[in-house]
């Protein structure tokens, strides 16, 4: 790595915008994938809440998850609703399954570290070193925090954890 992108990357550590602006622009840039989808007819009215809904429950529960069960277990959690949805004819939980892929790929921008969204997430958070594993996991518990702030602030017309 060039000493300039260290600097920039040591800087932008530093920034109390570095996470939440990672955060947002990634919810923001799920959301309006749908309201696209639904402008142009591609996605049904119901099946649009539905998601929605999905996916503003699974970013606010994102934190109490990681802060209960870890890493590797919220990790785990996305490989078997890869599978099941794999092995199941109907659409279960899109939603959630969709909030998760945008989790961990926001983790590796934030953390800088590489496959954890891949089909290899839990082969790399397997293989690291203890104290690289409790770091990342540090990490990984500030995101989901700002996934659960900026839930609410980007599906505002969306009921969802919330109670009705």
């Amino acid at each position: 790595m060039s000493n300039k992108l260290q600097e920039e990357s040591a800087i932008d550590a530093f920034d109390p915008r570095s996470i939440n602006k990672r955060v947002y622009e990634a919810l923001r840039a799920l959301r309006k994938g749908y309201d696209i989808a639904k402008e142009c007819g591609r996605v049904k009215e119901e099946e649009y809440n539905k998601r929605l809904r999905e996916q503003k429950i699974q970013a606010q529960e994102l934190y109490t998850y990681l802060a209960i069960w870890g890493l590797m277990r919220l990790r785990a959690e996305e490989m078997s609703r890869n599978k099941e949805k794999k092995s199941s004819s109907e659409i279960t939980q899109d939603g959630k399954q969709e909030m998760l892929d945008c989790f961990f790929k926001c983790l590796e921008r934030v953390a800088t570290k590489q496959n954890l969204a891949s089909i290899n997430g839990i082969d790399t958070l397997n293989g690291l070193k203890m104290d690289d594993y409790l770091g990342l996991t540090g990490i990984a518990l500030a995101v989901a925090r700002e996934f659960s702030f900026w839930a609410d602030a980007i599906y505002p017309d969306i009921k969802g954890g919330e109670k009705e």
